[in-house]
């Protein structure tokens, strides 16, 4: 009886961590309804706000400003995978941060969403991962300028999510080469699921999506089938101009801010092994590799536990 009582108590102590303004933001039912999110997101203090891009996109964000009520120790940009690729989605990371002292910046990527561009179209995705850093550029500049027309002295921390990940490195890399000064301002970046090419990604994620949606049904004799018609079918139309994009290998050595790596070992999108063959390289001080099948989803399922690893980084990178 006593072990019982032991056992409930613990559950409830591990449920009360999670603050109570942060439980709407870990519910993918709310989440992925833009309209209702978007409400809750305003109650927090977000405000919508555009910004135009140097190739003259329009891109919908939300920006959340705390320095009106406390001290903020820095801004947090968060850049959302490929699909959906919501500035909503990525609240589920605001969630491990609700309560602490940064400001906030999530937008909807090129094509996606609210943001005007192309993406779910034949030139969209032959096109993908040539310009998408320039959002990120773009979502810089506005934090920069914002900074500086209040005061705030604040540096930046970019939180990259899969292709987010890939895309931080070049408009970083860039940032470097064509405006160190601002370069400076960003002092770290979490490399959360990413990849380093986008060639080497298209199989395995092909396969873990048709897997995801049939593998639990009449038609999971089909998986394998639909996923080898599906890559012919890639390599047919977007395997070749793709192949001719510039990769990050080099240019993320080149990166003078630190990097954390955070990976599942077993994510069935993202093998982890050219990260893990990276970071034994370079020696890297910061990584995370979680045993765990999933991809970029770990701080869902385990917000305790993403939240302190983190929590840490962002205190040695901002402080």
């Amino acid at each position: 009886m006593i072990y019982l009582l032991f056992f409930f108590l613990s559950l409830f102590q591990i449920t009360k961590t999670i603050p109570d303004s942060a439980q709407y933001f870990l519910d993918t039912k709310k989440l992925y309804n833009i309209e209702q999110t978007q409400q809750e997101l305003f109650k927090h203090g977000f405000k919508k706000i555009s910004l135009t891009t140097h190739d003259n996109i329009k891109l919908s964000t939300l920006f959340l400003d705390k320095s009106k009520k406390e001290k903020v120790e820095g801004t947090i940009l968060y850049c959302a995978g490929f699909y959906p690729g919501l500035k909503e989605g990525m609240c589920s990371f605001y969630s491990l941060i609700i309560d602490q002292p940064y400001n906030v910046l999530v937008f909807d990527a090129r094509g996606h969403s609210e943001s005007e561009g192309n993406f779910l179209t034949y030139q969209g995705l032959k096109n993908y991962g040539k310009h998408e850093y320039l959002d990120i550029l773009a979502a810089l500049d506005f934090i920069n300028s914002y900074n500086k027309k209040n005061n705030l002295d604040t540096d930046i921390v970019i939180h990259g999510i899969c292709s987010g990940a890939f895309h931080s490195i070049k408009a970083v890399n860039y940032l470097q080469k064509n405006a160190p000064e601002e370069s400076k301002k960003i002092k770290g970046i979490i490399f959360d699921s990413g990849w380093f090419h986008l060639s080497d990604i298209v199989k395995s994620s092909i396969h873990a999506e048709i897997s995801k949606k049939l593998s639990h049904g009449w038609f999971s004799w089909a998986v394998k089938p639909l996923s080898y018609i599906t890559y012919q079918f890639y390599n047919l139309f977007f395997a070749k101009e793709h192949s001719k994009q510039e990769g990050i290998y080099e240019s993320i050595q080149t990166i003078t801010c630190p990097i954390f790596f955070v990976h599942c070992t077993k994510d069935p999108y993202i093998s982890i092994d050219p990260v893990q063959k990276f970071t034994e390289q370079c020696n890297c001080k910061y990584f995370w590799w979680i045993p765990h099948d999933g991809h970029a989803n770990y701080h869902m399922t385990n917000y305790e536990s993403y939240k302190e690893k983190l929590l840490y980084f962002l205190d040695n990178a901002l402080n």
